[in-house]
């Protein structure tokens, strides 16, 4: 049952948020710049999973006391913004990948080894996990820490999906969304050889086109606080790409998000009123991301597996609250831009060009309260304006202009057979 609810790719990430949660450590005991030589690798393939990390490793205390315990032991020391919360990832991985694994890490001060042969260990009494001789110190020590897992006679299911290209590419795309920001902050991960790069979330802003900026808090009576940052924008047209992005101390929970959960389609249930449209592609230029960060992990709106929001949160509800009020400009002027766009066409359309030719700006540099803003339609001019002409005649008739008139398609006959009868007026 520990292994069943969870998929293979979340319970690779899991082990990824271990090793963050390491440099966050370092960042609690004022190691500088904890994510700047931080280094993550992971390599796998049908016979064995590893994963070594330099973010400083974990003490025997740690181990005994949490690591190796199933859930989170009252009174057990937390790592301040932590992403590993719920004391299960680790060995809810393990137990997942195959049947032995062996765990090793090492701290400036201390080092230990569990070396586990999972068939046998069911067999005994207890769930007690035997202390094992640490071996080699070429890749992690106590003048190198660091933590470092292996995992081999893999479950036959988990050795056939780790040989497939299809798993590799899934992996790297998780670790690109969900770990984007501490990849831009320069921890180094790579998977089977292939260094994973940053991918920022990208918003237009000019002086005429700004996004909004919106700043809450909770729990300010009773610390840890959670600090919450709201951001809403307009970026390239990119349906895959559009939606809320929701990020729990630094781990995207959520990536472009278009479900009732996250207000697309949100109904007024007494009135039956539609308060949000649901999402189509007249919206694809839409972003909303959406930031909670406290030192207590528990207080922020995740779910256990790191997939989806809290709902019943009562942090969650207030915040989605003003997402909804800070959504709502944004899908105005995105209708604005829909009907400039059906009346002038899209190689005419003033708003359009407008937009297409704003910069980018990385979502990280907005760090001040601001109210959405963007031009109406007219307050932007792009040469003379033009208006669509549509009619319909019998195809007979058109396919013999388009034949006459030596043109080929039917909308290249409306535009000539209009620019005809005009010159023919104006001559008159």
């Amino acid at each position: 049952m520990l292994v069943r609810d969870i998929p293979l790719e979340q319970a690779v990430l899991d082990l990824v948020d271990n090793c963050i949660d390491g440099a966050k450590r370092l960042a609690s005991q004022n190691v500088p710049v904890p994510f700047e030589n931080g280094k993550v690798t992971i390599d796998f393939d049908a016979d064995h999973f590893r994963i070594w990390d330099n973010c400083g490793g974990f003490g025997i205390d740690t181990a005994r006391d949490y690591a190796f315990r199933f859930g989170r032991p009252a009174g057990a020391t937390a790592t301040p913004h932590s992403i590993g919360q719920f004391g299960v990832g680790m060995k809810r991985a393990l137990f997942k990948f195959g049947r032995n694994f062996r765990v090793r890490s090492a701290t400036t001060t201390e080092e230990w080894a569990v070396d586990v042969d999972v068939p046998e260990w069911e067999q005994e009494a207890g769930w007690n996990f035997p202390w094992a001789a640490f071996g080699d110190r070429d890749t992690i020590s106590t003048s190198a820490p660091g933590t470092e897992i292996v995992v081999t006679i893999l479950r036959p299911e988990v050795a056939a999906k780790f040989a497939t290209s299809n798993f590799y590419n899934a992996i790297v795309g998780l670790i690109k969304s969900k770990h984007r920001q501490f990849i831009s902050d320069g921890l180094e991960v790579r998977v089977n050889g292939t260094r994973i790069d940053a991918t920022n979330l990208l918003l237009l802003l000019n002086n005429d086109l700004k996004p909004g900026v919106d700043f809450m808090s909770f729990f300010d009576d009773k610390p840890p606080k959670v600090d919450v940052k709201i951001i809403v924008g307009v970026g390239a047209s990119l349906p895959r790409e559009a939606g809320w992005y929701v990020i729990c101390n630094g781990r995207v929970v959520l990536e472009a998000d278009r479900r009732p959960n996250t207000g697309w389609g949100l109904m007024e249930e007494e009135v039956s009123r539609i308060v949000m449209p649901s999402f189509h592609n007249q919206f694809a230029r839409f972003r909303g991301i959406v930031s909670f960060d406290c030192a207590d992990s528990s207080r922020v709106p995740w779910n256990t597996t790191k997939t989806d929001v809290d709902q019943d949160s009562p942090v969650w509800r207030q915040t989605f609250e003003r997402m909804m009020e800070m959504m709502r400009p944004v899908i105005t002027f995105l209708n604005e831009l829909d009907k400039d766009i059906d009346e002038n066409t899209r190689e005419n359309s003033p708003l359009l060009d407008f937009v297409s030719k704003a910069p980018s700006q990385p979502t990280t540099t907005l760090t001040q309260r601001a109210t959405f803003s963007a031009p109406a339609r007219g307050a932007v001019t792009k040469g003379p304006k033009y208006i669509k002409v549509q009619y319909s005649r019998l195809q007979e008739d058109v396919e013999f202009l388009q034949d006459e008139l030596n043109l080929g398609s039917a909308k290249a006959v409306g535009e000539r057979t209009f620019d005809i009868v005009l010159s023919r007026q104006r001559d008159e």
